[in-house]
This record gives C-alpha cells, structure tokens and sequence, in this order.
C-alpha cells in the first residue's frame, strides 16, 4: 500500500511572482509558469508548467474556466521544504479555486508527446483550506489529486489514465460528486482517519481497486457507480455499503478484510 513519504526539498522560482495589487493580477496568456507564488494570481489562458509550482499558506491561485496548464515531464524537480514527488507538480498549502464550467473545463494536461502514462505528479493539497475544483480534466498524473489534512470540493471532476485517483489521508474530508476516475491503477485511496462523502461518482477501468477503504476511513458512499476494475470495493469487514451504489462487472465486486490485519 502507499504510505507517505517527506524529505527534504529545494525551492526553485522561475519568475511566476507578480507584483502587489489590490486585484489578483491576469498573467499573460501562453506563459510559462512554475516557482512559488508570493501573492494572490489569475491564470486565465494556456499555460505551459516547466517546474513546479507551489501555493503557499495565505495565498490563493485562480484559474478561470476554458484555461489548459500544459505539464513538462521532469524527474528532478523539487519544493523545499517537503519533498511531495520527483514528477512536476502543483503544490497548494494556500487555496486553489479553479472553477470551470461544462462548456469550458479546464485542463491539466501533459505537454508534447505521450512517452509513458505517468507524467507529472498531480494536484496536491497539504493543509489546505477552501480549495474548490469543478469541471476538471486531469490526465496522466502520479495521482491525480492528493489530499493531506485537506478536504477541498471536488465536483465533475475527470481523472483519466492517472496512477491514482484521488488519495486522502491525515484527517481529509473533501466532497466529491458528479465526477469520473477511470483507467488508472486503483481509484480512490482512504486512510487515516478521513471521512470523504462521495456521491454520484463513476470510478471504472482500473487494474486494482476502485475502492479502498483504511479500517479508519469513514468514508460515505452514495449513488456511485463502480465497474470494470480488478477489485470493485475492499474495505473492513463488518461496514455495508449504501445499496444505492451500483458496484458489478469488476473481476471481484467486493472483497472484504479483518480490519485488525491491516495497520
């Protein structure tokens, strides 16, 4: 199973601060952006991530709908003071309030050709609070979106040809509804004591779990629908299962385990 990690980290700045405003200021379409961003910015347009880009405490980063951030794959980045990944990432202690819409998502794609399916590390939340996220495509990340004593909102979200899903551990709670995991490694992960509502959700195509539950998950699950992976649902033995879920057609639907066994 995953368990985390922390090492030491380097920050890298590559020119993405903005100059003080009482405004978020708009950053140029088509530029690069990567580094850790010291006030409060707008990405409205196509971005290009080279390195990695933190949001720290206090700081908000907005995307606005119809936005594409293209990844460069890197295997040597790095953001002092935690290592979260070798792969490219998006770091956000701050909050991120990227809101697109049905007509317009945005976009969290790799950039150039497609080499192998992972290509950068995803979206990672660490202590972050307020974050909301609606009508995103995210695509061939480590993890798609990686929640640590975070809970932000998650609606019609699509993580597709990702590792993992979404990962939530240290005390997460997010809401995540109207959303699509598909064609990864496993779909969604719980554990340490987060309690995550998931409703209206398809997690399917995946070649482990769809579901895995911490015996000190307290996950809710509602109206979701989970196929066509190796392993449906696995979770302690003893929880039900909302009926309104419709889990079938994966090689094992259910697979149960004494909670005692796993630490």
């Amino acid at each position: 199973m995953i368990r985390w990690l922390t090492i030491p980290l380097l920050f890298f700045l590559f020119g993405c601060a903005v100059p003080p405003a009482q405004q978020p200021p708009e950053v140029a379409q088509r530029e690069s952006i990567g580094g850790v961003l010291t006030v409060d910015t707008v990405l409205a347009g196509d971005y290009l991530l080279e390195t990695d880009l933190q949001v720290p405490a206090g700081i908000t980063l907005t995307i606005r709908p119809g936005s594409s951030i293209q990844v460069v794959a890197s295997d040597s980045t790095k953001i002092d003071p935690e290592y979260l990944s070798k792969e490219t990432e998006i770091l956000i202690r701050g909050r991120l309030l990227a809101r697109g819409t049905a007509a317009e998502p945005i976009r969290f794609v790799a950039a150039g050709p497609e080499k192998k399916q992972v290509q950068w590390a995803g979206l990672q939340f660490v202590s972050s609070r307020g974050s909301q996220l609606e009508h995103l495509l995210i695509e061939q990340a480590e993890t798609g979106i990686l929640c640590l004593d975070s809970s932000p909102q998650i609606n019609s979200v699509r993580i597709l040809r990702s590792r993992y899903g979404i990962l939530l551990q240290q005390n997460s709670h997010p809401l995540i509804s109207d959303s699509y995991l598909a064609d990864g490694e496993a779909g969604l992960f719980c554990w340490d004591q987060s309690a995550p509502i998931l409703q209206r959700t398809t997690i399917s195509g995946h070649q482990e779990e769809g579901i895995y539950l911490g015996r000190d998950c307290a996950a809710k699950l509602r109206e979701s629908l989970i196929r066509k992976n190796d392993r449906g649902i696995v979770l302690p033995s003893g929880i039900a299962i909302d009926p309104s879920n419709l889990i079938f057609a994966n090689r094992v639907d259910t697979k149960t385990y004494l909670a005692e066994a796993h630490q």
